[in-house]
């Protein structure tokens, strides 16, 4: 067998490894597409306790890249992202709002609040930073800042800058104890799939070509006999 089959034959082999990594990538998108939503849309976690003795919990941030294309985050086009949540308190109910970073410090400047820096889902764990302050917050339904806001529920198209989720008591007293669980939903997921699995069908087929060049034996040559 010359060089240039071994050659052929070893990158069929490398090929068709990436070829069963994208089909099995654009499977698993498609298959969570079809089968892992809720009848609404969304792919969501469980509802998990959320709880602090201060006025409120937030996230610490949620980064949203300013360099993408406009066309990207137009009408929710990237993502919808829904939080859903209830109080454990009979007497309280629970706003859930997401707003602009800078207007949610400012809201919450000097107020004893704790950060979410972390958390995890399987098992559950949460990790907060907490913030020291010594002033009652108005109640945050009175802030005019929310990009959505609501009570037991927030739906929120995804935008373009530095946002904060917020969980508080809707009268906005201390004491938060709350079972919240995160939802979000995208097109992209869909399409993503699509494309890595045609991706995935092209490596497949350029890998089978490979593989057959380089096993193709040298045929004889004319007039050549064997003893």
């Amino acid at each position: 067998m010359s060089a240039g089959r071994v050659v052929a034959l070893v990158a069929g082999i490398i090929v068709a490894l990436v070829a069963l990594g994208l089909l099995a990538g654009g499977g698993t998108l498609l298959w969570a597409h079809t089968t892992q939503r809720d009848d609404d849309g969304f792919y969501s976690t469980r509802s998990e306790p959320f709880r602090s003795p201060s006025y409120a919990i937030r996230t610490d941030d949620l980064d949203v890249g300013t360099e993408g294309p406009d066309w990207l985050f137009e009408e929710g086009r990237l993502a919808t992202v829904r939080l859903r949540g209830r109080s454990e308190r009979p007497d309280k109910q629970l706003f859930l709002g997401i707003g602009p970073r800078s207007d949610v410090e400012s809201y919450l400047s000097d107020v004893d609040h704790d950060v979410l820096v972390d958390f995890g889902v399987d098992p559950f764990t949460v990790e907060y930073r907490h913030n020291v302050g010594t002033r009652e917050p108005e109640p945050p339904s009175s802030q005019t800042f929310w990009s959505a806001s609501g009570i037991g529920a927030v739906t929120w198209e995804v935008q373009k800058g530095d946002w904060v989720a917020v969980a508080m008591n809707a009268d906005g007293t201390r004491g938060i104890a709350a079972d919240i669980s995160v939802g979000a939903k995208s097109d992209l997921a869909l399409w993503s799939g699509i494309v890595v699995l045609v991706l995935g069908l092209i490596a497949a087929a350029g890998a089978v070509l490979l593989i057959v060049f380089g096993l193709r034996g040298r045929r004889p040559a004319a007039g050549a006999t064997s003893a």
